[in-house]
């Protein structure tokens, strides 16, 4: 049974979630060496990971000191407050892309909440230097349940008007041209959860969901959320390999 209340996406459904994240920090703090015995190791390749909205690197270290520990390379974004993705911004991330995977060969881009659609626009503008995409809390299917926070992101963001019509989410919506993986979680209390999962025709080789039992705020800290991304990155070095 789960320990967290069903919320509904908004501000009542943030605030319950950071009411939950000391208990996060302190089920992370015990379980997390048992959970690196145990998960499939990495494979060395380099792994991006971008923070979510009014985030940064930092909410991001946990995730991938535990990726380093199973043998990937990680790196962050660089970027600062992800308050919304500048032109300027975007030309910056595409060239660090470029970078590491001129260094390491084809990278994996993780994204949390709206790292996730910045990782899988960026890898579809540039998919020979990307291997894969894993998104977790991102909305992939639309922007339903995420109304209230992107009034939010607008105001902050007023250029970036046209990425928030209709037209603008179906154009994120596509499928991409390699692997992806969708984290999703019905306990998710700032977006909705389904709208972050794969369309199901596009479901299929390249494109699934995993369902996990998290806090949006606290996907990068919450143990079932992390052994997801394992597995993920372990299939997609199982196709690489292949």
């Amino acid at each position: 049974m789960s320990l967290l209340p069903s919320l509904r996406p908004g501000p009542i459904g943030l605030l319950c979630e950071l009411a939950g994240m000391p208990m996060t920090f302190i089920r992370l703090a015990s379980g997390l060496s048992g959970l690196t015995s145990t998960s499939p190791r990495g494979d060395g390749h380099m792994v991006l990971v971008l923070p979510g909205f009014t985030a940064t690197d930092h909410t991001t270290l946990p995730m991938r000191h535990y990726l380093e520990d199973l043998g990937y390379l990680t790196s962050g974004w660089n970027l600062g407050w992800n308050l919304g993705i500048t032109p300027d911004d975007e030309a910056t991330l595409e060239q660090l892309i470029a970078d590491l995977a001129a260094e390491h060969g084809p990278i994996t881009v993780v994204g949390w909440s709206l790292g996730g659609v910045y990782a899988r626009e960026a890898a579809r503008r540039r998919p020979e230097l990307v291997r894969d995409v894993i998104t977790m809390g991102t909305p992939i299917r639309g922007r339903e349940g995420t109304e209230w926070i992107v009034r939010w992101f607008r105001l902050l963001n007023p250029a970036a008007a046209d990425d928030l019509t209709p037209e603008g989410a179906e154009r994120h919506a596509q499928p991409l041209p390699m692997p992806m993986t969708a984290i999703w979680s019905p306990r998710d209390g700032v977006v909705s959860g389904p709208a972050c999962r794969v369309r199901e025709e596009d479901e299929g080789p390249l494109a699934h969901n995993v369902r996990v039992d998290a806090a949006h705020r606290g996907m990068g800290f919450d143990l079932g959320v992390l052994r997801a991304l394992a597995d993920a990155l372990a299939a997609s070095a199982q196709v690489a390999a292949a």
